[in-house]
């Protein structure tokens, strides 16, 4: 399967990639939506050997390594980490916990899961079915929870806020683009102590809800900005600025000046063309390009854009849009 996905489902709406089932309705619990999702195994842990010494016949002798271990695949053993021993796997049925606290609110449904990177990543995307009609926009906004859990040491299990402009599919949470933490984000860190946050996740939908009331109203306020053809131009060139004088190569300003172009063609395009005019168009073309036209090497690289890890450039994109709308 291309992209780096290994398995996932998608209700309704093909993903990108093309691959992966897609479902005609949602899935009625953790236990179905884990299976279609290709999350039907569980990361386990297992000792860490290492080369003791040799015994009399020449033959390797091994040992257990004191204070590591390693998690691997229940289904096919595979090794996803080496981690000390304070590491606690959150597997999937522990997760489904997490899920399942999510779920025994109203209104959530599962939209997305699947596993990346040969199960050292996995994901969940949760609808909280509140579309959200901004003033003059005529396209809906729709709010999203996120759950990712890596199993190679690197993150935290999380669950995150986020909101999706349902035409072109950008993700935005306000926290990142005001460039600050709020409580929209849950981390369940890998200690044996995890468990005693699992009522936050009772109210991660309204910690998602908040983010959201805040995601609107920012909203509201850059549709209410007008924006002329000198101001967007100024975002472009300062959005995807030229190296200094000196320093840049034929190519490179090649490349700059074909990704401010294809910056330039989306403020036209279908999916911004109701609010290019005004400082919401501009962060929502920002994000559509950093989205989905800027390079990604992989489809994970994308979904760590996206859900699971801020994007800084889409902070800059709205502290950008407040510097030319004075300019």
């Amino acid at each position: 399967m291309p992209a780096n996905v290994e398995s996932m489902f998608s209700v309704r709406q093909m993903p990108w990639h093309r691959e992966g089932i897609i479902l005609s309705e949602y899935p009625g619990d953790w236990d179905e939506a884990r299976k279609l999702a290709g999350l039907d195994w569980d990361p386990i842990t297992t000792e860490v050997y290492a080369l003791a010494d040799l015994n009399a016949d020449g033959t390797p002798r091994y040992e257990p390594v004191d204070g590591w271990k390693a998690v691997s695949r229940s289904d096919n053993g595979a090794v996803l980490s080496i981690n000390k021993d304070s590491y606690t796997v959150i597997d999937h049925g522990e997760m489904g916990e997490i899920v399942e606290a999510v779920l025994a609110q109203p209104g959530v449904k599962w939209e997305t899961a699947g596993v990346l990177d040969g199960g050292r990543s996995v994901w969940c995307l949760a609808l909280l079915d509140e579309p959200v009609t901004l003033p003059g926009d005529i396209y809906v906004t729709l709010p999203y929870l996120a759950i990712t859990n890596r199993h190679d040491g690197t993150a935290a299990c999380a669950l995150r806020a986020t909101a999706v402009r349902i035409v072109c599919a950008n993700t935005f949470r306000a926290a990142e683009l005001e460039g600050e933490r709020t409580g929209a984000t849950f981390s369940f860190i890998h200690r044996s102590s995890w468990r005693n946050r699992i009522e936050e996740a009772r109210q991660a939908v309204t910690g998602a809800r908040a983010e959201m009331r805040r995601y609107t109203e920012l909203a509201s306020e850059l549709l209410g900005i007008p924006i002329n053809g000198r101001q967007r131009e100024l975002f472009v060139t300062e959005f995807i600025p030229m190296p200094p004088q000196g320093l840049v190569t034929d190519r490179v300003a090649r490349n700059v000046e074909e990704a401010r172009n294809a910056l330039r063609l989306l403020f036209g395009s279908a999916t911004n063309e109701q609010i290019a005019g005004t400082a919401y168009g501009l962060v929502q073309a920002a994000g559509e390009y950093l989205d989905h036209v800027r390079t990604a090497r992989s489809w994970e690289t994308r979904l760590n854009r996206t859900l699971i890890r801020p994007e800084p450039l889409k902070h800059r994109a709205l502290s950008l849009v407040r510097e030319v709308t004075v300019a």
